[in-house]
């Protein structure tokens, strides 16, 4: 009798429909992997928890922690999601297991997400909208707001955290007459679409030049908190904040303090340190807030790209080649 395949495991169970595989795609991957792999699909946890001993691939949102022992063969985990703070439990993180991410699938998204906050803030297009529900001509509100309607032309954008949404960003506001500076945790060459780039220890030069400054770190342990009262205080009276990383990395009463004491002009947010956003957030009600719920990233075609990295680094992993977005679980990222 023939030995069994080694088993691949596609496991992405979901309420939401954008997040499910999109039609064909299993069949893709049934067709990639039938020389190497039994393909299993359970449609449920217990389902899933009878095969995952023995299973060498998975392709899932994650890996519980309390399941980690029961993968006694997995050597790879790819999750669809671009961040892996919450996939990295610490069961994971000291395992065997290579993981990768889906990291860039949806940095385009993300980047035009961010522009539309900075866009809602500097051109005052928030405070319309809410002066629409009220049918309420804002003109006069508008021209006596502070800081005033102003241009992103000839304003300088910080990026904290220079990797793929930070680098798409940089090359959309370029095109509208910005000047882009980064600062990324190693030394290397600037791209060519940023002016300066500054290395680690050097937050407070990007803190203090910055007009608009965005957030695009993954949270790791050396980033949780990172924007408090000391950092806050260093940024401009003008000066926007924007976070589309992970809503920890901003100490949300600090930022709540900047804004009622005008240590900055506003923020911009897609994420939270709780989600949903708890009803008695200050953040709410601050007239200098743009809020969405953490949606940047969010586009049709996201599981389908998130799939076809499967596909490729499942080509590399039979070949025994590098994967692509291979996590450094010691890191975080």
């Amino acid at each position: 009798m023939a030995a069994r395949q080694r088993r691949l495991i596609v496991y992405l169970p979901h309420r939401q429909p954008i997040w499910r595989l999109p039609e064909g795609y299993l069949e893709k991957i049934r067709r990639r992997a039938v020389k190497s792999f039994d393909l299993e699909v359970p449609m449920d946890e217990e389902a899933f928890l009878r095969i995952l001993p023995g299973a060498e691939v998975l392709f899932a949102w994650g890996l519980a922690r309390r399941h980690v022992d029961k993968a006694d063969a997995l050597r790879w985990l790819h999750t669809p999601l671009a961040g892996v703070d919450r996939v990295l439990n610490p069961e994971l993180t000291r395992s065997a297991i290579r993981v990768t991410s889906s990291r860039g699938v949806n940095s385009v998204a993300v980047a035009e997400h961010t522009l539309g906050l900075i866009l809602a803030l500097s051109r005052g297009i928030a405070d319309s909208v809410r002066a629409q529900g009220g049918k309420r001509w804002a003109q006069q509100d508008l021209y006596g707001r502070k800081p005033p309607l102003d241009e992103l032309h000839g304003k300088l954008l910080g990026i904290l955290g220079l990797g793929d949404i930070g680098r798409e960003l940089a090359v959309r506001a370029r095109a509208l007459g910005m000047q882009v500076w980064g600062l990324v945790r190693t030394a290397r060459p600037a791209p060519d679409c940023v002016d300066r780039l500054l290395a680690a220890g050097k937050e407070d030069a990007l803190l203090r030049a910055s007009d608009v400054l965005v957030l695009a770190l993954p949270l790791t342990k050396a980033t949780r908190g990172l924007m408090g009262e000391r950092q806050l205080r260093r940024m401009k009276h003008s000066a926007l904040l924007v976070n589309i990383g992970r809503g920890e990395l901003v100490q949300e009463s600090a930022l709540v303090r900047a804004l009622r004491e005008g240590w900055i002009a506003g923020a911009g947010l897609d994420v939270f340190a709780r989600e949903p956003l708890p009803p008695q957030s200050p953040l709410w009600s601050l007239p200098q807030v743009v809020m969405t719920p953490h949606v940047a990233g969010t586009h049709p075609h996201y599981m389908a790209r998130s799939a076809d990295l499967f596909l490729q680094n499942l080509k590399r992993y039979v070949a025994d080649g590098p994967l692509i977005n291979q996590v450094d679980k010691q890191a975080g990222y």
